[in-house]
């Protein structure tokens, strides 16, 4: 008989507690993630003129840290690397030598950034965000003709505004994946030996990653 009062007086009190644990209709709010990308490339402007080609081939990996109210702070390293194949034509050089070949073009394009983020339902399953990010963008530019390799290899400035959802395993998961698109701007420009110039490199990037949130 105590044994049974006892065990009705425990589930008495621990009701209340599971009762607004299933009621509760949010999970945690991070103090900090972590995400892996895949980044899809589309080249826009002179980008494009230079290499038209979708780049599968790109990577991203990202740090952010709340402040408070959905406000973070954080940093991002990325690679995409371009690549498009031309005809077989005739070029010619400044010395009046005439090579018949297939054109390779090729631009790698490394961005190191730090940025600013609002993240709209911090505590929520689906947590959609905005963000801004800048600093500096390493690119190297390749043309190949035959045993020729015209190149170029500089920095500049780089800008990104973001948007994008966070989506979480579960309510209290630390695991979740990230969706986002990018549009990209640098101040980067070349001029392949008065064959082409470009100046200022732009693209569009949709990353789909891996996250970790810590709390």
């Amino acid at each position: 008989m105590k044994m049974i009062f006892f065990i009705i007086i425990s589930v008495l009190l621990l009701a209340p507690g599971i009762h607004a644990q299933e009621k509760s209709p949010e999970g945690f709010s991070p103090s900090s993630l972590y995400t892996l990308s895949w980044s899809i490339s589309v080249p826009l402007g002179n980008l494009s003129s230079f290499i038209n080609n979708v780049s599968p081939a790109g990577g991203n990996f990202t740090g952010r840290y709340f402040l408070r109210n959905g406000l973070a702070v954080g940093f991002e390293f990325g690679w995409n690397n371009y690549y498009e194949k031309y005809p077989r034509a005739t070029y010619y050089g400044d010395d009046g030598l005439a090579i018949t070949a297939v054109q390779y073009s090729y631009a790698f394009v490394i961005p190191w950034k730090a940025g600013v983020y609002y993240y709209f339902k911090p505590s929520a399953i689906a947590d959609p965000f905005v963000g801004l990010s800048l600093g500096g963008d390493y690119m190297e530019e390749h043309i190949l003709v035959q045993e020729y390799d015209i190149y170029n290899t500089q920095w500049g400035f780089t800008m990104s505004p973001e948007v994008g959802v966070l989506i979480k395993f579960g309510r209290f998961s630390h695991w979740g994946a990230t969706a986002s698109t990018q549009y990209w701007f640098n101040t980067n420009s070349f001029n392949f030996a008065g064959y082409n110039s470009y100046a200022n490199m732009q693209g569009l990037n949709f990353i789909v990653g891996l996250t970790y949130m810590l709390r």
